[in-house]
């Protein structure tokens, strides 16, 4: 049954807060401007209005998830903390005379909320951010973050060496006698008996295969560890780069070309000051472009209507260009080669004739569609080959000159990039702020769901800081105004 939260204190616990509690601190200010009554609005659906005993009021447990989150601490750590530190118990509205919730409770509670929940909360907690004025809005800014895994990394043929391991284990532990006549396919298949790794990875998924099956006709896994643990081997089965049998949706994924990680990654769109809009998670080799129309879609739905939109050049796409220009919003990205725009390596476009023409005056023959957008252009081998500049100009796989043309990056380039570029830092300072303050860079969990919940969470917590900030005019980049005395002076 849903539990109702009291705003009330009695007499004894208002005289201890009032003496106790400091002077100024991030969290009265939090306290005191942000607003987390919807909480218990949005979660009622979750909880039956009349049958069960009263559960702990919603927002408290809210609270306390904030909390953990905003000091970076664990559940256990958490509840150790509300036994004794008071800031902290008036922040979570609990007298000295209430029961504290233990640390299942909080995990029981985080299951309940959910990624679909996490989500509403956070557009609740922005909409009431732009109603206090607290946002600009003129600008959208995306980009992509790196989140480790909550689990080690192994090859394939471990994580199924390993999942046969657990599961004959969680058999035995059941069923000593079915488990002995399985024990066999539950060894690993010796190395030396297969030539290359992907003759062995296939004899290793053969043979868990074939104990599953046989599991299934001696019904050796009802279990409960057992079937928990047939149904992490049976997921990675299913997908082969699973890489992982705690996580198997994590996956490998780069920051750079020459720095892969293991885990996740978060996508996240904020305005021109860093106030994170909207949010979502995806494994860790999930394509930046691929979430960007669903992150402007998110904003637009909340009502708000950015021009600009700035992000780095792993947004950049023809297609993507061209749907935010049909929504209003002007693009301003980088483009992924290095070289730069054709026209500063001397080619020129002659539109009526739609051809190019390189700096030595030589036309293009053809063109042909690239899978990605734009066009291959292709300039004849003949004139490559008695070319001055072939050396620098043609590399040296290729006969010929071809270059890659975006018709639409081309239309839709703004002027103002350098700006553009400078604005889009804000994400990169909510990104560090999330890692370096409230534990961002690694889940705490394994799944992407419950990663989810913790982004988004964590994404509410530096809302809420900056909310605090500006509403209590402590934005430390807004000087305030000298008076006259002090201009005198």
């Amino acid at each position: 049954m849903l539990g109702k939260f009291d705003p009330q204190r009695n007499f004894f616990d208002e005289q201890l807060f009032r003496r106790m509690l400091p002077a100024e601190h991030p969290l009265l200010d939090i306290d005191r401007t942000v607003d987390f009554s919807f909480v218990e609005a949005e979660l009622a659906a979750c909880y039956s209005p009349d049958t069960g005993r009263p559960s702990y009021p919603p927002e408290q447990l809210f609270r306390i998830l904030f909390l953990e989150l905003w000091a970076n601490l664990s559940d256990v750590q958490v509840c150790q903390q509300l036994r004794y530190n008071v800031l902290y118990r008036y922040f979570c509205r609990i007298g000295w005379e209430d029961e504290i919730p233990d640390d299942t409770t909080l995990v029981r509670f985080r299951q309940r909320l959910g990624e679909e929940g996490a989500a509403r909360l956070l557009q609740r907690l922005v909409a009431q951010a732009r109603e206090k004025g607290c946002l600009r809005g003129r600008w959208a800014v995306l980009d992509a973050t790196a989140i480790q895994a909550h689990a080690a990394a192994r090859r394939q043929v471990e994580v199924l060496r390993e999942g046969r391991r657990r599961l004959w284990e969680a058999v035995h532990e059941a069923r000593p006698e079915a488990a002995a006549a399985l024990q066999a396919l539950a060894e690993p298949v010796p190395d030396g008996e297969h030539e290359d790794q992907a003759r062995l990875l296939q004899a290793e998924r053969e043979r868990t295969e074939a104990l599953l099956q046989a599991l299934a006709a001696r019904d050796a896994d009802a279990a409960p560890r057992a079937r928990r643990v047939r149904e992490q081997v049976q997921r990675v089965l299913q997908d082969e780069g699973a890489g992982s049998l705690a996580d198997p949706e994590a996956r490998w994924g780069y920051q750079r070309k020459d720095r892969s990680f293991f885990g996740y990654k978060a996508h996240v769109v904020t305005d021109e000051t860093g106030f994170v809009l909207a949010a979502q998670v995806t494994p860790g080799h999930a394509a930046d472009v691929e979430q960007a129309r669903g992150l402007v879609e998110q904003v637009q739905a909340q009502g708000m209507r950015p021009r600009r939109l700035a992000a780095d050049k792993a947004y950049d796409a023809a297609a993507l260009r061209e749907a935010l220009v049909e929504q209003g919003v002007r693009p301003y990205i980088p483009r992924r080669t290095k070289a730069g725009r054709l026209e500063e390596q001397g080619f020129t476009y002659d539109a009526r004739a739609d051809r190019w023409t390189c700096p030595q005056g030589k036309r293009s023959i053809g063109k042909t569609p690239h899978q990605q957008g734009g066009y291959l252009v292709y300039f004849s081998e003949q004139d490559c080959r008695r070319c001055p500049l072939a050396a620098q100009c043609v590399s040296k796989s290729q006969n010929r000159k071809v270059i890659y043309w975006q018709p639409a990056t081309d239309r839709h380039r703004p002027k103002g990039l350098k700006r553009a570029l400078r604005v889009r830092k804000a994400v990169e300072r909510t990104f560090g702020e999330g890692k370096q303050w409230h534990g961002m860079g690694r889940s705490r969990y394994c799944g992407r769901a419950r990663t989810a919940v913790q982004v988004l969470l964590t994404c509410m917590v530096i809302d809420a800081k900056k909310m605090a900030r500006r509403l209590a005019g402590k934005n430390p980049k807004r000087r305030k105004p000298r008076s006259g005395a002090e201009v005198a002076a």
